[in-house]
C-alpha cells in the first residue's frame, strides 16, 4: 500500500463490512451520518492490525442494538442469555473483520478479532448510526494505527546467528490467568474452599510467558477436552527474540 488508510477509513470499511454480513437477517442496514455521542452500556471488541499496519480497533455496539440483531440473526429470545448475545455479536464483527482486507486500500492489512467484553465505548469514537428495518444499531469504532515501514520489516527479523544454535531448545512456555497480593496473614487463613480473588473478568485475555517475558496473549479454549490458547496478539518479533535471548 502506497497510501495507507486512515482510521476514518477502517472505521468506514468495518461497519460497511458488518451491513454486509446482516444482509441475510434482517435485509442489510444503511449506515446514517451521525455526530451524537454513544453514551451508555454495549459490547466492545478488539481487533488487532498486523500485516501492513500495526495497532488496534476498538469497535462499539450499543446493548439494544446488540440485543436486536441476536434475536434477529439466531433467532434468541428478548431474555436470551447475555453470553449467547456476546457470541453472536462476534461473529458478525469477526466476520467483518475478515472481509475488510478483501477491499481497496485495505489488501495487505490482517485484523484478528480478539474476546468481546461489556463496556462503554472510547471517548472520541467515531459513531455511526445503523437502520436495520424500524429499528436503529449504535455503532462507534476508535482506535489507532501505524504503517509498518521498511526499517521497521527489517528490525523486526531475527539477525543474531546465535539464534540458529537455540531454535531447537525446549522453552516453557507459562500461561498467566491473573496474578494478586496478599498479606502475610490473608496467606496463612487460606484453605481448602477458600476463594481468592484474582481483580479479572473471565473474559479478559491471559498471557502466554517465557520466563518473565509476555510474548503474546489469548483467549482459553477446550480442544479435544484439554485447555488450549488461541493467541489473539502477540508481541513484536524482535521482542520475542530479545525473550529467547534473555
Amino acid at each position: 500500500m502506497s497510501d495507507s488508510p486512515t482510521i476514518r477509513q477502517l472505521a468506514d470499511g468495518l461497519v460497511a463490512e458488518f451491513c454486509s454480513a446482516l444482509k441475510g437477517a434482517v435485509g442489510g442496514a444503511v449506515v446514517v451520518p451521525s455526530s451524537a455521542p454513544a453514551l451508555g452500556p454495549g459490547w466492545r471488541l478488539h481487533v488487532t492490525l498486523s500485516g501492513e499496519l500495526r495497532g488496534t480497533l476498538v469497535a462499539w455496539i450499543d446493548v439494544s442494538g446488540g440485543e436486536m440483531l441476536a434475536q434477529r440473526v439466531k433467532g434468541l429470545t428478548s431474555d436470551a442469555a447475555s453470553d449467547a448475545i456476546g457470541v453472536v455479536l462476534r461473529d458478525l464483527l469477526t466476520d467483518a473483520a475478515r472481509s475488510l482486507p478483501t477491499r481497496d486500500p485495505f489488501a495487505g492489512v490482517t485484523l484478528n478479532a480478539g474476546p468481546i467484553e461489556r463496556g462503554e465505548a472510547e471517548a472520541g469514537a467515531i459513531v455511526y448510526e445503523l437502520r436495520a428495518d424500524e429499528s436503529v444499531v449504535w455503532m462507534a469504532i476508535s482506535g489507532e494505527a501505524t504503517a509498518v515501514t521498511a526499517a521497521t520489516r527489517a528490525a523486526a527479523q531475527p539477525v543474531s546467528g546465535k539464534l540458529d544454535v537455540v531454535l531447537d531448545l525446549d522453552l516453557p512456555l507459562v500461561v498467566r490467568f491473573g496474578r494478586t497480593q496478599m498479606t502475610l496473614r490473608a496467606l496463612s487463613q487460606i484453605g481448602p474452599g477458600s476463594i481468592i480473588d484474582m481483580e479479572r473478568s473471565p473474559d479478559e485475555p491471559v498471557q502466554m510467558l517465557i520466563g518473565e517475558q509476555v510474548v503474546a496473549r489469548g483467549e482459553v479454549v477446550v480442544v479435544s477436552g484439554h485447555y488450549g490458547v488461541r493467541v489473539i496478539d502477540l508481541v513484536s518479533a524482535a521482542d520475542r527474540v530479545r525473550a529467547l535471548e534473555a
